[in-house]
């Protein structure tokens, strides 16, 4: 059979892309908390697992659980080990006041595997991490919702709470077939129109507002239709930020075959050195992908953070990162694309 120019050009891309795709493994590992900042995740690494800090710098409060969205590439709502509940005003309140008394904290979520918008009173609880900041820049308070809850109301009261330095909207192709493949049984029409009515609500706003963004996973049809993703939401007025497909430490998720590369385990990971997950009953897991609460490192309502933070069970975990001793912990399973 007769080799055409087309053939040899199709081969030449195809290598180019694979030689591309190692390169990148390289400058850009597949860490859970990969950085888009090339060489940024090495950094951490080399600094935080010689240097600990004594507070995490970021963390992730789960102030009710549940999630309005069954994602393709989410475990969430699929638990067997799940426990249902809302975070009480107290230990939220003993968390944020124990949280803003180290300045080194750099960022406060307040949601962890769940869409924060199934909390009603976020807004309130939002108003009072303001009120204990008092006037201070840090830490900052960020969330990421499907915004199928985000309604008139809810949308007013977070923005007139002024306790948000950041809202990511997770919107996965506008294409609407896409859309709502991936993100079941949210419907297009009334999710999209939730974001471009916030969006014209924020556009009024004269108060502090926060930073809106779009963040995306990249599946094969989101890649297949990325350049005019980019553009709708430019045109739109808010950011766009297209995430590496992990498969949260889930072979099921791996198995659905929605990433264009082969899922390769991370390298390292450097969550256990900077960041801390809370759950609605004070649980402290391991990582955001600890849906099934595999590895509790204790509880912040019979414990300080602070205190949890630095006991025998962080300090083993950590260890066995740095030893790469990982049988045994989701650890083993957990892969990027």
């Amino acid at each position: 059979m007769m080799t055409t120019t087309s053939d040899v050009a199709s081969t030449l891309i195809t290598s180019y892309r694979r030689l591309k795709h190692r390169v990148g493994r390289v400058i850009l590992p597949d860490s859970p908390s990969a950085s888009s900042i090339p060489l940024a995740e090495y950094y951490k690494w080399l600094r935080y697992t010689r240097f600990t800090p004594d507070f995490p710098y970021v963390i992730d409060i789960q102030t009710k659980s549940g999630c309005n969205a069954h994602c393709l590439f989410c475990p969430v709502g699929r638990e067997e080990n799940k426990i249902y509940g809302t975070m009480s005003d107290d230990l939220f309140q003993s968390i944020i006041d124990e949280v803003v008394t180290f300045p080194s904290t750099r960022i406060i979520n307040p949601y962890l595997l769940n869409d924060p918008l199934v909390d009603k009173n976020l807004p309130e609880r939002l108003a009072y991490i303001v009120k204990k900041k008092e006037g201070r820049k840090q830490p900052q308070v960020r969330i990421t919702t499907n915004a199928g809850l985000l309604t008139e109301e809810m949308g007013y009261r977070l923005l007139h709470s002024e306790g948000l330095d950041e809202i990511n909207f997770s919107f996965h192709s506008i294409v609407p077939e896409v859309y709502e493949e991936m993100m079941p049984p949210l419907k297009y029409e009334r999710v999209m129109g939730n974001i471009l009515r916030f969006k014209a609500m924020w556009d009024q706003y004269a108060g502090k507002k926060p930073r809106l963004e779009i963040w995306t996973v990249l599946t094969k049809p989101v890649i297949a239709n990325l350049q005019q993703e980019k553009a709708y939401w430019k045109k739109v007025g808010i950011g766009f930020k297209a995430r590496k497909l992990d498969n949260r430490a889930n072979a099921d998720i791996e198995a659905l075959g929605l990433g264009d590369r082969e899922f390769i385990r991370v390298p390292f990971c450097v969550i256990p050195y900077w960041r801390a997950w809370v759950m609605w009953n004070g649980d402290m897991i391991m990582c955001c992908v600890d849906q099934e609460r595999s590895n509790l490192l204790g509880n912040c309502a019979e414990h300080s953070i602070r205190e949890v933070w630095q006991n025998p069970a962080y300090q083993a975990l950590r260890q066995r990162w740095r030893s790469k001793e990982l049988e045994g912990l989701l650890c083993e399973g957990c892969k990027g694309s």
